[in-house]
């Protein structure tokens, strides 16, 4: 039932309807957006690709709550493309996981590469089928199956 649940609010959400998708959720996204916030925390020198200020200031912003990236180290797109302009950087690729809409591209390719957070394996083959299209999400089962251990039954 509870898949059933979420398969509607993905579906719900895919076709714009995301205040009703975030308020059914809610809930379960900042449970897992802490649970990310946690990893990251706990990778803040590890960034990768990411100078020391980058570094510094995407954990500053982890603390504040305002970066939920969906990988084990936290990426750098977000704050790169957003923070260094000035229009206060903000990364929410968790809530796009769990909504079934793509990450940013960097979080894509680190997810691909085996670098996503555990706990959100069981929304990935949804959230990236949603940019490479649909004949691609078998494909993506069995790789976040072999990867991250997430039984095909168990995926969104």
């Amino acid at each position: 039932m509870e898949k059933e649940i979420e398969k509607n609010a993905i579906a719900e959400s895919a076709t714009g309807n995301k205040s009703r998708f975030f308020k059914t959720h809610r809930r379960k996204i900042a449970a897992v957006a802490a649970a990310a916030a946690v990893f990251a925390a706990g990778y803040g020198a590890a960034l990768s690709g990411a100078n020391s200020s980058v570094r510094a200031a995407v954990m500053d912003l982890v603390a504040d709550g305002r970066y939920r990236c969906c990988l084990e180290k936290p990426c750098s797109y977000c704050y790169i493309e957003h923070g260094s302009s000035g229009d206060g950087a903000v990364c929410d690729c968790v809530a796009d996981i769990v909504a079934g809409s793509a990450p940013c591209g960097e979080c894509i390719g680190e997810i691909l590469e085996g670098n996503g957070n555990p706990l959100l394996a069981e929304y990935f083959a949804s959230a990236i089928a949603s940019e490479t299209g649909a004949s691609s999400r078998p494909t993506l089962v069995r790789f976040v199956e072999e990867t991250y251990g997430m039984p095909a039954g168990n995926q969104i």
